[in-house]
């Protein structure tokens, strides 16, 4: 929850790959619209669906003795940038909590009202019923959001998620000079290696999405070992989403136990139950993202998002740091070779402007 082209969001992928994988095992696809006990929805020779109904973070930590809840700081906490750095270098996800509350929070801007007026006229959306992708005007989408029931059914036919919406220059201007959030996390800040790359090379991360229950983004590693943000601008009734997420160095017996399903996890094609999060063995850390929470994604990190309740609206951008694009190069590049997958973020060329 990526794009062959220069706009690209990370946190949450783009939607075109091109590969059907099928389901891991028999059982599931002898099934026609049952659910299984961890809340996943089968549909016969189809991809899952998930539904979150009856999830709460205390109960889904204790599914399985591999899981357990991301680390939590505040924004003013004093030791932010020290905690900040602690992860980067462990390669563990780490939320920074309540920027809502913040005294130059933009809750003027970031409502789905605003945004209907002043965003994008069309927007581009998922059915997660069928992963079809196709574009609808942006009003349309809302409105069709706020009518869909939190919980998806066996019965419905649609249940669609805005994907990679182009940030308002608003929104990416009061992330740039509000002086919120730190500058070693803004996209082209202190610590992004992209703003080395001239214009015509570019690479434009900063999107945003909407969602509604139970709709979601595929397991995935954000594009060439970039570090991710996701910040939850605006919710209604209630939303959240709730992540699924590996350490940086996971990442390789992540992509082993994949293909033990028959899978590739750089397709980026496959939603993975909580039965068989569990039974990979590896640590998988868990949160529910609430309003004013950004979810910092460590580079290389494999992490799905799963909706949940009322209405979600996020921005996410990527940044790439000088250790991301060593692991890119000598590691995410030859998978993408492997998968025939575009590099996209232009990796060597960085290295060579940043140089």
């Amino acid at each position: 929850m990526s794009d062959t082209t220069a706009s690209i969001s990370h946190s949450e992928p783009r939607s075109d790959a091109t590969h059907s994988p099928a389901l891991g095992s028999d059982s599931c696809t002898s099934r026609r619209h049952s659910i299984v006990n961890d809340g996943t929805r089968y549909l016969t020779r189809a991809k899952p669906l998930i539904t979150t109904k009856g999830w709460t973070l205390a109960q889904l930590i204790k599914k399985s003795p591999n899981f357990c809840p991301v680390h939590r700081v505040h924004f003013d906490d004093p030791m932010l940038m020290q905690t900040i750095r602690m992860h980067e270098d462990s390669g563990a996800p780490l939320i920074i909590e309540g920027f809502h509350e913040h005294d130059r929070w933009p809750a003027d801007l970031f409502t789905l009202d605003w945004l209907s007026v002043h965003g994008k006229p069309v927007a581009s959306a998922r059915n997660v019923r069928t992963w079809a992708d196709f574009e609808l005007p942006l009003s349309e989408l809302i409105h069709k959001l706020r009518g869909t029931p939190v919980y998806a059914n066996v019965h419905e036919t649609e249940r669609l998620y805005g994907k990679d919406a182009e940030c308002p220059h608003e929104w990416a201007t009061w992330l740039s000079t509000s002086g919120v959030l730190p500058s070693d996390l803004l996209p082209h800040g202190t610590n992004d290696y992209l703003k080395y790359l001239s214009v015509s090379s570019d690479v434009q991360t900063l999107m945003c999405y909407l969602g509604v229950g139970d709709t979601f983004t595929p397991f995935h590693k954000d594009l060439c070992a970039s570090s991710g943000q996701n910040l939850m601008c605006y919710t209604e009734n209630g939303g959240s989403s709730f992540w699924f997420m590996t350490e940086s160095s996971a990442a390789p017996a992540m992509a082993k136990f994949f293909q033990t399903m028959n899978e590739e996890l750089d397709f980026e094609t496959r939603v993975v139950t909580l039965k068989e999060l569990g039974q990979s063995k590896l640590k998988i850390y868990i949160a529910e993202q609430t309003l004013g929470d950004l979810v910092l994604v460590p580079p290389r990190s494999c992490h799905q998002v799963i909706n949940n309740g009322g209405i979600t609206m996020k921005t996410s951008w990527s940044r790439m740091t000088l250790k991301g694009l060593s692991n890119s190069l000598y590691h995410e590049l030859p998978v993408y070779h492997r998968v025939c997958r575009p590099e996209t973020y232009k990796v060597k060329l960085n290295i060579y402007r940043a140089l």
